[in-house]
């Protein structure tokens, strides 16, 4: 038994290496001046740590807030959005009868397994003639649409996990079929929510195939895609590296604040779903 858990620790510790690595060595690259970033010889540490590239950053302060502003109202309004649309729907697939229920859930599922990239032509159509391109709404709303199928499925599996005598309990005390969602389900379901509301944090934040296919206006860009704005004459990584590590900081946040909730949310949706 000893043994396993040191080969599967082994095996964690390697997986957390590659991925923590590149944003690791973003953070030095972010202290590093561009002359020790290209020069002939390889550095991974900083020999003289520098704030040139943050100074460079904040000096364009009017864009950059621009881009995280956008990033925000996107991510914000597609987070509550997806969270209660998909808490809404995974409520109605998990508890009502209606007919051909689990014959829609497989089919949202299905629609998981498109490539986005094949939806972009209609999606950009679409928004061309409603006249929403470079506008939030017009990347807040397929953001959702992506996210909505997994969302719902995942309440889904939750709703489910939940006693069903707790539902009848709160029919026979004259609660609606909403009331009974809103006032008991949904606190029940806090676990689901979260889950939901972190998958789709960090979803939406980091797109970027949406983003630089409908937003190719500068003042409507999210700040994916606005990285590669904020550079000088050529490719700055430094600068590069500094807006990275700003840019990664709020879907830390709200990793680190939701984190003791996430491991049993997602084994009781799978379970149940």
């Amino acid at each position: 038994m000893k043994v396993t858990n040191l080969i599967v620790y082994s095996l964690l510790l390697v997986v957390a290496i590659v991925f923590l690595l590149p944003i690791f060595y973003s953070l030095l690259t972010s202290f590093k001046t561009e002359q020790e970033i290209f020069s002939k010889t390889f550095t991974f540490f900083p020999h003289n740590p520098s704030l040139i590239n943050y100074d460079y950053v904040f000096k364009r302060g009017i864009q950059y807030l621009t881009y995280y502003k956008n990033s925000l109202i996107i991510t914000v309004v597609g987070v509550i959005l997806t969270t209660i649309l998909s808490s809404v729907g995974g409520y109605a697939f998990a508890r009502l009868p209606f007919k051909g229920r689990e014959s829609i859930m497989l089919f949202m599922l299905f629609i998981i397994t498109f490539p986005l990239a094949v939806l972009l032509i209609p999606i950009y159509i679409m928004e061309f003639k409603l006249n929403i391109l470079n506008t939030n709404i017009g990347l807040i709303l397929p953001n959702v649409a992506s996210l909505l199928p997994f969302a719902t499925f995942i309440m889904r599996g939750i709703f489910r996990s939940i006693p069903k005598e707790l539902e009848d309990s709160a029919e026979i005390d004259g609660c609606s079929v909403f009331m009974t969602w809103f006032r008991v389900m949904l606190p029940l379901a806090r676990n689901g929510i979260i889950i939901i509301i972190v998958y789709s944090f960090y979803m939406i934040w980091g797109e970027y195939t949406l983003a630089v296919t409908l937003a190719t206006q500068e003042q409507a860009m999210p700040l994916s895609v606005a990285l590669t704005l904020l550079r000088g004459e050529g490719w700055n990584f430094g600068v590069l590296g500094a807006v990275i590590i700003l840019s990664i900081i709020p879907p830390i946040a709200i990793f680190l604040a939701f984190q003791k909730y996430l491991s049993s949310g997602i084994i009781r949706g799978a379970i149940k779903g």
